[in-house]
């Protein structure tokens, strides 16, 4: 049920006309009847059209928790990245711009780099020709074993959102900072991710989204109505909030 819908039926399971609600919350007949049709823009805003909504559900004696998450997920700003969302939110620090680099800078440190290696490769040169050769096995067994032990340290996750309680905003963002999905899931639908390194997820019904991690059934992140953020993966740092 939309929003405009559950207003109405708010509004008529407590006897009230649309005139006789305007009088009650002082609010403007047209602009809930807009509310009504799910038309937002005429009250002023999406923080107009949350007080209307809470004056309206007091007025009726019903609670607004409900209508202000279907709210919520039927109005937020699909179209914007999951960055572009958390900085709206004041969630993350905005990207500072990087300053150019300077070319005089750049001539100094190549100028260090030149002497550095001339100072190098007279001190190599002057070693004798077995130790380079001991050197030369030692560092490649040494590279061997490396190679084996990153190979095993690298491992990916995948993470699947299943709807378990009505309907929630998810956005995902991967290692490389690219949103891989930004939209809704209902009750009944999954949708699964994976990624190398890291997988960052903002859920904004937590109650509303079952985690399975790697396979692992981790149940709901949180309450009804909640927003959590969280990271999984190699590169996770665990954070929730």
């Amino acid at each position: 049920m939309s929003v405009g819908s559950s207003l109405q039926e708010m509004r008529k399971s407590a006897g009230f006309t649309v005139d006789q609600l305007a009088a009650r919350t002082r609010i403007p007949a047209t602009v809930i009847e807009d509310l009504e049709r799910d038309n937002f823009s005429t009250c002023g805003g999406p923080t107009y059209a949350r007080g209307h909504i809470r004056t309206i559900s007091r007025i009726c004696g019903v609670g607004d928790s409900e209508v202000l998450i279907a709210f919520e997920s039927q109005t937020i700003p699909l179209s914007k990245s999951i960055r572009d969302l958390l900085n709206d939110n004041s969630a993350t620090p905005a990207i500072k711009e990087r300053k150019p680099i300077s070319w005089k800078a750049l001539s100094g440190v190549a100028a260090g780099l030149a002497v550095f290696g001339i100072v190098g490769a007279l001190i190599f040169s002057s070693t004798n020709e077995n130790s380079i050769d001991q050197s030369v096995v030692s560092n490649s067994t040494n590279s061997n074993q490396s190679n084996g032990a990153v190979a095993e340290v690298k491992k990916g996750v995948e993470v699947e959102l299943i709807g378990v309680n009505g309907l929630s905003w998810v956005a995902v963002n991967d290692s490389t900072g690219a949103t891989q999905f930004s939209g809704r899931i209902r009750q009944g639908e999954s949708r699964t991710f994976s990624d190398n390194q890291l997988l960052y997820v903002v859920i904004g019904n937590a109650g509303a989204i079952k985690l399975k991690v790697n396979g692992e059934d981790l149940g709901v992140p949180g309450r009804v109505g909640e927003v959590v953020r969280l990271e999984f993966g190699p590169q996770a740092s665990n954070n929730q909030g």
